[in-house]
């Protein structure tokens, strides 16, 4: 066995510094594609993260002589946008104290709030160990540059155990996941759900109809080169509705990098106006095993239920015909309770190395949890499924 001692730490500030193949080796069928070197390389070199962004890329990687035990996806950040954990509680905290908040280290799939985060450890090693390495090796580095604290964010709960036992604490998240019970079709699905809340989505899907929308589903290579562009202009016009409040973290060249090296993970869902070859709008979701993500979406012109058929409805139709098993929609909405996404608890994971924030975020991050938990029971509450029996 390898002991901590003997491991070789090492420091890179970007991804290429890493061979890709012996990255890509430490991760699971659940890992991809979120945290596989190709999705992390497009996200620096289409600048959505690097220099200027605020996400300055500090990966990690522990080696016993030549063989890589172990990598983890790292930034440095200089403020808390794009991460959806909202911290921002804590730094006024920080700052009611005069205590420096930024930088800090956030451990995650930047703009992903997805639940794999995790340190990608060799398969025939004993992950702990290496966590443990890895875990020490961060502490230096955060003390030695004067880093706040550590996060690690929409982690996988099992490996999130992990860090709890090395001093880390659990904030809860509330998400949503929509379960693929076996349905046959999605009428088989609407069978299941109380009679006005059937009605109200076919009511919904047939007003598009009667309006003459065409919606069409295009999945890897039946997915045009021109639309991985143009998805990016739905999604600016999109967050550009939100003005400060916007999610645009992502640049044109990334959708654009997508189609080289993640055609085989998209599918596209389209939707057309009457008479009009160009998509009225546009909804980009990403397929990882039996597993849909919604992620990105826009339009041309807001109409009423485009957004629900688009990102809900016809991906639920599709991973039904496709035997898919588990639909996350992507954050908040109470308005994804009534369509019968259940509301789960997704968990990252923090430590401030001044012992005073330390100390108030161990005394009230009970409570947070608490209220989220509170809020989850609630939005199961008023999900629209039949009682069975």
């Amino acid at each position: 066995m390898t002991a901590i001692s003997s491991m070789i730490a090492a420091w890179h500030s970007n991804i290429s510094q890493i061979d890709c193949c012996e990255w890509n080796s430490l991760c699971r069928e659940k890992d991809r594609p979120f945290l596989q070197w190709e999705w992390l390389r497009l996200l620096e070199d289409s600048g959505s993260v690097g220099p200027g962004t605020g996400w300055q890329p500090c990966h990690l990687t522990v080696r016993s002589q030549t063989k890589l035990l172990g990598a983890a996806a790292l930034y440095v950040k200089e403020h808390s946008e794009g991460e959806f954990v909202f911290d921002h509680s804590w730094a006024q905290v920080a700052l009611g104290m005069g205590i420096r908040y930024y930088p800090k280290m956030v451990g995650m799939s930047p703009f992903t709030p997805v639940p794999v985060y995790r340190f990608l450890t060799v398969p025939d090693m004993d992950e702990i160990l290496i966590c443990m390495a890895m875990h020490r090796e961060i502490e230096s580095f955060c003390h030695e540059k004067e880093v706040s604290g550590c996060g690690f964010h929409f982690v996988n709960p099992s490996w999130g155990r992990i860090l709890e036992k090395l001093g880390y604490r659990v904030w809860l998240h509330q998400g949503f996941a929509w379960l693929n019970a076996g349905f046959c079709s999605f009428d088989d699905y609407l069978a299941g759900l109380k009679s006005t809340h059937r009605r109200s989505i076919r009511r919904e899907r047939r007003s598009l109809r009667k309006n003459g929308i065409r919606v069409v589903r295009l999945f890897a290579d039946s997915v045009p080169d021109e639309y991985f562009s143009l998805m990016y202009t739905f999604y600016a016009r999109h967050n550009d509705r939100f003005g400060q409040w916007s999610c645009k973290f992502l640049t044109p060249a990334f959708f654009d990098g997508l189609q080289t090296h993640f055609r085989d993970n998209i599918l596209l869902i389209v939707a057309f106006a009457p008479d009009d070859p160009e998509p009225l709008a546009m909804a980009l979701l990403i397929v990882s095993g039996d597993r849909l993500f919604g992620r990105y979406w826009g339009a041309r012109v807001k109409m009423d239920f485009l957004h629900f058929e688009l990102c809900y409805y016809q991906p639920m139709e599709w991973m039904i015909e496709q035997g898919l098993r588990l639909f996350d929609p992507g954050m908040g909405g109470v308005h994804k309770a009534f369509r019968g996404f259940v509301s789960t608890p997704g968990y990252s994971l923090h430590k401030f190395f001044d012992k005073r924030l330390h100390g108030i975020m161990e005394s009230y991050i009970p409570e947070y949890n608490h209220l989220e938990m509170r809020d989850i029971t609630a939005l199961n509450s008023i999900l629209p499924y039949r009682r069975k029996g």
